[in-house]
């Protein structure tokens, strides 16, 4: 029945980075993708924090390849009209196209593995002696696991249970344009500018400024999105711009044919994100930081943790839940912490924008909390260094117990996030 080992869907940065391992490591496997070609259509920030070249040294390959803004300066407003600078020597992040990105990738994995092009997925079936996928042409895939990286509207994580419930709290939406530097420019090249402004749709803007284009947006979370700007996002996105453009912030149009809407899941992993014969990776398996909505590098390395899985269950001959259980540990254990942090900092950020102005207040009068509140901001900081900061903080008492409040969590673990 099993021709292959492993089925990957989706060939995004997630599925990429699974193939690529899985591919290198001599499984036999499948990747099925739904676009017809890459480079493919991706709307998306493209911010890589600096750590990504630490934990996939090739990234320096796939940088060079293409268009790469490397940022060192960052700005950063509060709901009240609060900015802070920060500037350092390094980078910290890294701005691509992910048009151009995930094309890169998508050859390491194509090099290792065959891909089957332009298959949209419809149905999962888990059967005793694997799986069967089968895609809106009619044809059936058929393996003995595979690993979901279908995007946040993922068909192997609702059709393996894993995923279930209603959505509406669960995501945001951005949205955004990418569009050309002889469109539209920022008065800063140099400079990722991000806005919160939750006080007037609970959400947040953010200026990108990549080699050759200008990406601008605006993020909200989804029941707000549904409730106020259902039908109205061009004209918020237009609105968004000039307002921008009057700040001095960008010059030049919108392009309202460029205009983007996609989902983001800011609730944390999934509750389960693996059962028999079937692991989750990227935005399939909610794999996306709740706070900052930085996703790429939680892509590629729950995509890399599991291909792990993934091999030793070919080894073992044992695709089962208990099996593949291993790969729920091995996550944890690398970016579970940040990712349950990020959703407990989002819930209560973004129930009180005071919060947020306290915090960056607080940070243009100490530059050490700036440092690091911008660091985690861009994926540079963990949760565990802008803590101990705050708790050995000189920032007077009565700012920094307001300030800790958002940071504070009980003996057992986040008081608040559930996944």
């Amino acid at each position: 029945m099993n021709e292959f080992d492993v089925i990957v869907v989706g060939a995004g940065p997630s599925g990429a980075t699974a193939a690529k391992c899985l591919g290198e490591a001599g499984v036999r496997v499948l990747v099925l993708e739904k676009a017809e070609a890459f480079p493919r259509e991706k709307p998306c920030g493209g911010g890589l924090s600096a750590r990504m070249l630490e934990r996939f040294p090739y990234v320096k390959e796939v940088l060079a390849e293409v268009g790469t803004n490397p940022i060192r300066r960052v700005y950063l407003e509060s709901p009240d009209g609060t900015g802070v600078v920060h500037e350092q020597a390094e980078p910290i992040m890294y701005l691509v196209r992910r048009w151009e990105y995930d094309a890169a990738l998508f050859r390491r994995a194509q090099a290792v593995a065959p891909v089957e092009m332009g298959v949209t997925i419809r149905a999962l079936r888990v059967l005793p002696e694997g799986v069967e996928l089968e895609a809106t042409d009619g044809r059936v895939f058929r393996a003995k696991m595979v690993i979901g990286c279908d995007s946040a509207n993922s068909v192997i994580a609702r059709h393996s249970g894993l995923r279930v419930g209603d959505i509406r709290s669960e995501y945001a939406v951005d949205m955004m344009e990418e569009t050309p530097a002889a469109k539209m420019q920022a008065a800063r090249p140099d400079t990722v500018s991000l806005f919160l402004t939750l006080t007037k749709t609970f959400g947040y803007g953010y200026i990108f400024p990549k080699t050759e284009h200008c990406n601008l947006g605006f993020g909200c979370k989804l029941d707000y999105y549904l409730e106020e700007l259902r039908g109205k996002g061009k004209e918020h996105h237009a609105g968004w711009v000039e307002e921008m453009k009057q700040k001095g912030f960008v010059t030049g149009e919108t392009q309202r044919d460029g205009y983007k809407a996609f989902p983001i899941p800011i609730s944390g992993p999934l509750a389960k994100t693996y059962t028999d014969r079937v692991l989750l990776a990227g935005d399939a398996g909610g794999f996306v930081n709740a706070f900052t909505a930085e996703g790429i590098f939680y892509a590629m390395t729950s995509g890399a943790l599991a291909a792990e899985a993934a091999i030793a269950a070919v080894k073992a001959n044992d695709y089962s839940e208990a099996q593949l259980k291993g790969y729920e540990r091995t996550w944890r254990a690398e970016i579970g912490g940040d990712l349950e942090h990020s959703v407990d900092i989002q819930r209560r950020l973004f129930n009180d924008s005071g919060r947020i102005d306290q915090i960056v207040r607080a940070a243009s009068r100490d530059e050490g909390l700036l440092k690091l509140l911008i660091g985690y901001s861009m994926g540079a900081v963990r949760y565990e260094e802008l803590r101990n900061y705050m708790a050995a903080s000189a920032v007077p008492k009565w700012v920094m117990s307001k300030v800790a409040s958002m940071l504070r969590f009980g003996n057992k673990g986040v008081a608040t996030s559930k996944a």
